[in-house]
């Protein structure tokens, strides 16, 4: 054997080495972007849900403002998914105390009148970071001192979103 069979040879392994490299660090790349993607997506879409609820709950209240009903204090521990007669596809019902919600579905929590959604596509460095969403059914005014004409009567339904620390205390 020749001595610039040899090198031949070796340039061979490495240029395949090399287009092997590239074409892993190719696919790493748009793993990596299409994860952001989805996780973006997702995120998009959990807000337009959040938005979409709240805006039919304050369509809800409307209608019963304009047949002259009052919201009680009963409204807020209703499950507005059952309120507004509309589920959403992913919409995996109530969630039992002490259960782990799936990723990728919506919950009600009745105990703490709770509406929660747990991310499919969360970030894998920051575990329980990010990945539990939860908002609380808020009757307005809650305690106003400028209510609307009949005294103390709820006039509008809103969610606030729950801090990260409170969801944490209740193991979410």
């Amino acid at each position: 054997m020749s001595p610039d069979y040899e090198s031949d040879f070796w340039v061979r392994r490495l240029r395949l080495f090399g287009w092997g490299l590239i074409l892993l660090m190719t696919l790493c790349l748009v793993l990596a972007l299409g994860w952001k993607i989805a996780q973006v997506s997702e995120r998009r879409a959990m807000e337009a849900t959040r938005r979409h609820l709240a805006a039919s709950l304050n369509s809800l209240a409307a209608e019963h403002l304009a047949k002259d009903k009052t919201l009680g204090m009963a409204w807020r521990t209703k499950n507005p998914f059952v309120l507004l007669r509309w589920q959403q596809d992913n919409y995996c019902g109530e969630l039992a105390a002490g259960d782990a919600p799936q990723s990728g579905c919506w919950y009600w929590l009745p105990r703490e009148a709770w509406v929660m959604y747990r991310a499919s596509f969360a970030d894998g460095w920051t575990r329980g970071q990010g990945e539990v969403h939860a908002w609380r059914l808020l009757v307005v005014p809650d305690g106003m001192p400028t209510a609307s004409q009949s005294s103390g009567a709820a006039f509008a339904l809103e969610l606030e979103a729950v801090p990260a620390a409170e969801l944490s205390a209740a193991g979410y």
